[in-house]
């Protein structure tokens, strides 16, 4: 308060009275009003910048958080659809190979062959229709294959159905290689249904060759990118 009296003092000496007061007074006033200003707007740019910046770095975050959940699910995956892709091609290789190997059943005892059917999910009626056939061994090797075959469609199912749910969590390479998978297990599949439908020997031997020669290609890449993806080498 008494440097303020002290500046009105000198404003009426040098300032040549009221008139001088009053510019006195307007350039005091105004210097602390564009003081208090720019210290207001001030305050306010520092906390508009501090919810700027607490805006981007939650924005920052919930990405952080978004990228880290999908390569947590891409972990659980990949290891799920390299095990149904081998559930799928074993079975369907073992069913299309021509290299078959059945049970002599002329040499079992008839509970030791309810036995291995009911193992194999046969239904009652042809265990029983087995049991009065005058050629066992050619019945049961007519039946078995498509015991064999629902069992395989089974299995290829697992595998196209989890892939095809799946396949955002995979990469743009995994998934064209799956999908090739997926579509060469498939064609051979259905080569050997429909050749063994008809009789045509040619049909189901190029069902067998056409996973032959082309599978265990598809899945070794494959392999390679999901060690890639797994960091597989960084890990040892």
């Amino acid at each position: 308060m008494e440097t303020f009296l002290e500046f009105i003092g000198k404003l009426v000496v040098y300032g040549g009275g009221a008139v001088g007061l009053a510019y006195g007074l307007f350039i005091f006033l105004g210097k602390k009003w564009i003081e208090n200003k720019f210290a207001t707007r001030l305050e306010e740019y520092k906390l508009a910048h501090d919810r700027e910046l607490e805006d981007v770095r939650y924005r920052i975050n919930t990405l952080f958080s978004r990228v880290t959940k999908i390569h947590e699910k891409e972990y659980e995956v990949l290891p799920m659809a390299w095990a149904k892709l081998h559930d799928g091609r074993d079975h369907i290789s073992s069913l299309v190979s021509p290299f078959q190997q059945y049970t002599d059943l002329d040499r079992l005892k008839e509970y030791e062959i309810r036995k291995i059917l009911t193992s194999y999910k046969w239904d009652n009626d042809h265990i029983n229709d087995l049991m009065i056939a005058p050629d066992k061994n050619k019945y049961f090797q007519e039946k078995i294959f498509w015991y064999r075959l629902n069992e395989a469609r089974s299995k290829f199912s697992d595998f196209h159905i989890y892939i095809t749910r799946n396949r955002i969590f995979l990469s743009q390479e995994l998934k064209e290689h799956f999908n090739k998978a997926d579509n060469l297990l498939w064609d051979s599949l259905v080569m050997r249904e429909a050749g063994e439908t008809v009789k045509d020997f040619k049909m189901i031997y190029d069902s067998y060759k056409k996973i032959k020669e082309n599978i265990d290609i598809v899945i070794s890449t494959i392999e390679k990118l999901v060690q890639e993806r797994l960091k597989y080498d960084e890990a040892l």
